[in-house]
């Protein structure tokens, strides 16, 4: 057992407090205050009231499952309360799952040494190789938490033979613990163990990448330098293969190799010319002066991808005076000026661009998009060149949208009768959005029994989207888009459906499961789960993806899995690939494409800040996919990515003390701090969903902006008028996915 043998059992009369404590002590809502609650990762007390709404299942193997949900989610202290009645279960493997989970509770919760002292338990006492074996790897966990990283490491590796299938994960877990004991030498050692045993590529490149760094740390570029080589080796994806290519670059280049270095520039351009580390290889070679060795046409596209945009003006300015024939120069170069803040000029050349490059396929689009940036300033100037649009370019896909926006302009007026006539062959046609917006023309004119018919098509043509499910609305008579009174939220209605699947099948849920884990992929994921390895774990579930490709039912089902446990992120990836297999019933991919997330954090968070949980998970969903780690390029954070600015406010407000910004990566405190942006939005918004959600998304400033320059109270009008095409788009997918997420509530 390494470190744990070695005499670390000395606090063993805690252990054993805890233990008698948390097993005997009541865990009704009568008598919940009375128990030992364990610290939250970010140092912060459970809000007074919130432990006592938690409803926790009378059946044992039910509560494992929410408590790990709750641990997953980072809240600790309610998972050591859940797992509480199960320490005295009288099923011996139940009473050892509920050991495991309060000892990795205890670590998140910051008691380390409680942690260390239930894993000793565990390891001395279980009867199974696989519980000991994960009882070592807490103790790892717990040693490196307080400070004794040589200790951890042997508590990792002593795992290896009780693991044997994640035994490279451990070893790559035991890596830094190694580097930081001053054992750097078997930590090199270890890594080529790793990329000759790994089960997956990705994990060959992760130990690669831990020596890197630490060729870095040390500046020992020979070392860093053969490392990126082998990398590359490895590396499939274009942008990461670039990245690799503008690192070995600059070593070369501090080596004193500038022929090599200038290829590997070259190289990591040609790689992925739109990536970030394209433009900063155009840099290096530019500070060589060697920049021309590129071509203009794609250091132009470069700066463009870059967003260095008022530089990309200045790369196609040189390219069109070179070639005066190029559109597409001409036309990235008027958007260059668009979006680099000169407006005026990027609309000239725009609309210019027809004169031009009338044959050329991109100046249809070139006239609407400077119509469409003329609405805000000049409408008459717009619809004149829409109508120019409909003249010289009748039958593309740019006419159709001049027709629409064009409409939207008569009818804002009261024209309902020209915007009809306007909307009607499109909706004919089976364009959803036109055969909204001609019933909203009929219902105006006068014609509700029209008007519902068209809003009918709509919703059948397409129920997932915006227009559809604005449709819905309308056919419901709800004609202000305000938020939905939800039912009591949980799992349960969503078990019901795929247990009643399986039923149907002939199977059941354990059937599944064992047949599932006779694959390696997913087997190693839930065991790497239970070691709380979730990164590694991941790309298990990615590559289990791939295995179980041609087997649908097992992937649902794998899925599914996951999704009880916690991680909603990886059963969002499995419900997309199953997003069009017939073989699954729809009323069980869509619970995988529109999962509840950490629901009992959810509910919990929606009630206090009088939000619906429903739309904090379709909000979840657009803004990160449910991935608690994601981070926007623009530094956005968490599940419901909140700028670290304002996350640090939020958090004065709400009194969270020892406020850490790496708290937004927890996903208790990121629905938090989320329903509580939302809840602010609402109030500022009067609970219009649509402003609410614009101003999530842009800003509540951008919003007063946009209202005040062209008002409306029409929602539907406001959310076709938004300028920004993010914060229009981003309004659209997460109100669809709202009114998803309550239709599959009624269906539940």
């Amino acid at each position: 057992m390494g470190g744990v043998r070695r005499g670390l059992l000395h606090s063993g009369l805690l252990s054993l407090a805890v233990l008698v404590v948390l097993a005997t002590a009541p865990l009704s809502s009568e008598h919940s205050s009375s128990l030992p609650i364990v610290g939250n990762q970010a140092g912060n007390a459970a809000e007074p009231g919130e432990d006592d709404a938690l409803r926790t299942p009378d059946d044992p193997v039910e509560a494992l499952l929410q408590a790990e949900r709750l641990l997953a989610a980072g809240s600790s202290a309610l998972a050591a309360r859940v797992v509480a009645p199960v320490l005295g279960a009288s099923d011996p493997v139940l009473r050892v799952r509920a050991r495991l989970l309060l000892a990795r509770a205890m670590l998140a919760g910051g008691d380390a040494a409680a942690a260390l002292e239930l894993a000793a338990a565990v390891a001395r006492q279980a009867s199974a190789t696989r519980e000991t074996g994960l009882a070592l790897v807490i103790a790892g966990e717990a040693l490196l938490a307080r400070g004794q990283p040589g200790q951890a490491a042997e508590e990792f590796l002593a795992a290896r033979a009780l693991l044997p299938e994640i035994a490279p994960y451990l070893e790559y877990r035991a890596l830094d613990p190694l580097v930081q004991a001053g054992r750097a030498h078997e930590a090199e050692a270890l890594v080529e163990q790793i990329v000759a045993t790994a089960p997956l590529r990705r994990l060959a490149v992760a130990a690669l990448e831990s020596r890197r760094a630490w060729a870095e740390q040390r500046g020992d570029l020979p070392t860093l330098a053969a490392t990126l080589d082998r990398l590359l080796d490895l590396a499939t994806i274009p942008s990461y293969r670039a990245s690799l290519l503008l690192q070995r670059g600059r070593v070369e280049q501090q080596r004193g190799d500038a022929a090599a270095a200038r290829a590997d520039f070259a190289r990591a351009i040609d790689e992925a010319p739109t990536s970030p580390a394209a433009a900063l290889a155009l840099d290096e070679l530019a500070a060589l002066g060697v920049a021309e060795t590129v071509p203009i046409e794609r250091r132009a596209a470069i700066l463009f991808s870059a967003g260095r945009y008022r530089e990309a003006v200045t790369a196609f300015t040189a390219l069109l005076a070179s070639d005066p024939t190029r559109a597409e120069a001409w036309y990235q170069r008027a958007i260059a000026r668009v979006r680099a803040g000169d407006l005026a000029a990027g609309i000239e050349e725009l609309t210019a661009m027809a004169d031009r490059y009338p044959q050329d396929t991109r100046a249809p689009d070139a006239l609407v998009t400077a119509a469409t940036l003329l609405e805000w300033r000049n409408e008459p100037a717009a619809e004149v060149l829409y109508r120019r649009v409909l003249s010289q370019y009748p039958g593309t896909v740019a006419a159709r949208q001049a027709r629409f926006r064009l409409g939207l302009l008569a009818f804002a007026r009261g024209a309902h009768d020209e915007a009809r006539d306007l909307w009607r062959a499109d909706a004919e046609a089976g364009d959803p959005r036109a055969a909204y917006w001609y019933g909203k023309a009929l219902a105006a004119s006068g014609e509700p029994v029209g008007a519902r018919a068209w809003w009918s098509r709509a919703y059948q043509r397409d129920p997932n989207s915006f227009w559809g499910q604005r449709a819905a609305d309308l056919l419901s008579g709800r004609t202000t888009i305000l938020q939905q009174p939800v039912a009591p939220l949980s799992l349960d209605s969503e078990a019901d459906v795929v247990l009643a699947w399986l039923d149907g099948r002939g199977e059941n849920l354990a059937a599944a499961r064992e047949e599932i884990e006779k694959t390696a992929a997913p087997r190693r994921a839930l065991l790497l789960l239970d070691a709380g390895l979730r990164e590694a774990a991941g790309w298990e579930v990615d590559a289990a993806r791939t295995e179980l490709r041609d087997r649908p039912v097992s992937l649902a089902v794998f899925g599914w899995l996951l999704l009880e446990r916690g991680e909603a992120a990886y059963a969002y990836r499995i419900g997309g690939d199953l997003a069009t297999d017939e073989r699954v019933p729809e009323q069980v991919r869509a619970r995988l494409l529109a999962p509840i997330p950490y629901p009992e954090v959810l509910v919990a968070a929606s009630e206090r800040f009088g939000s619906d949980p429903l739309l904090l998970a379709a909000l979840i969903r657009q803004e990160s996919g449910f991935e608690p780690t994601a981070v926007s390029p623009a530094g956005a954070r968490g599940l419901t990515q909140v700028m670290p600015e304002t996350a640090a406010a939020l958090a004065r407000q709400l009194g969270l003390s020892s406020w850490d910004p790496a708290d937004s990566f927890r996903p208790e405190t990121s629905i938090m701090l989320g329903a509580a942006e939302l809840a602010q939005r609402l109030r500022q918004f009067h609970g219009d969903l649509v402003l609410t959600l614009a101003s999530y998304n842009a800003g509540p400033g951008a919003v007063q902006q946009w209202l005040a320059e062209r008002p409306t109270s029409d929602p539907d009008l406001f959310v076709a008028w938004i300028p920004y095409r993010e914060t229009a788009e981003y309004v659209q997918r997460v109100y669809a996915g709202y009114r998803r997420y309550h239709e599959l509530a009624r269906l539940g």
